[in-house]
């Protein structure tokens, strides 16, 4: 099985067994079928060839959690233990609602249930964001939606190519009407749902990167 690319040399990693306690140890070799872990100085956790274990890593702005079975232990200079690559794991965007102050026009339409995830609507109102996070948004709107509600959203990030707008499913979770300019509009928090790894790094890429620049403004 492949390595997965989180998975290198010198990473701090904890090592969960039932009825023991969480064992943090370091990664010191990576190979073909599996990676190699620095053994604790004592007796105080055995791990048997084909035992099960749960595993778990971050890594900047995501940890990593997976189960994998013990291949071999190898007495030496350090001891060792080596762990076979994982089929599947688990990634939790640790940062992922860390929100930043944005303006962000976008084009929007209600998504059917019956069309969701498959056929769009075509997105023929417009809105503006108040704030933006990997987890979700805050929107004004000219028309109510309601609670529950799933919205199709077309936004152009920046630093993206403007021809290529970020298409995301937000679930509308609050509708609050505000008076603005004499103006009646719905301000709504919206939750993603099905958004994508690649999307999600590149909303939170945006989000630090405008936050370190309100940093900067008030240096």
């Amino acid at each position: 099985m492949a390595r997965p690319n989180f998975i290198m040399i010198n990473l701090p990693i904890i090592i969960k067994t039932p009825g023991s306690k969480d064992f943090r140890t370091i990664i010191q070799d990576t190979g073909e079928d599996g990676f190699a872990v620095l053994a604790p100085g004592s007796d105080e956790l055995v791990l048997a060839p084909g035992r099960v274990v749960e595993v778990a890593c971050n890594r900047q702005d995501a940890r990593y959690e997976f189960t994998t079975k013990v291949q071999r232990y190898l007495p030496g200079e350090p001891p060792l233990y080596y762990l076979a690559y994982p089929d599947d794991y688990r990634r939790i965007q640790a940062r992922s609602h860390v929100r930043a102050k944005a303006a962000l026009e976008f084009r929007y339409a209600v998504w059917l249930k019956d069309d969701w995830p498959y056929r769009p609507p075509r997105p023929h109102k417009r809105g503006v964001t108040v704030d933006i996070s990997g987890g979700g948004a805050q929107l004004v709107l000219r028309d109510p939606v309601e609670v529950g509600d799933l919205l199709y959203l077309e936004l152009h990030l920046p630093g993206r190519r403007r021809h290529m707008p970020m298409r995301l499913a937000g679930r509308v979770k609050r509708v609050a009407p505000r008076e603005i300019d004499g103006v009646t509009r719905y301000e709504v928090g919206v939750a993603f749902e099905g958004i994508s790894e690649r999307q999600e790094d590149q909303i939170i890429a945006f989000v630090f990167q405008r936050l370190l620049e309100e940093r900067r403004q008030r240096s």
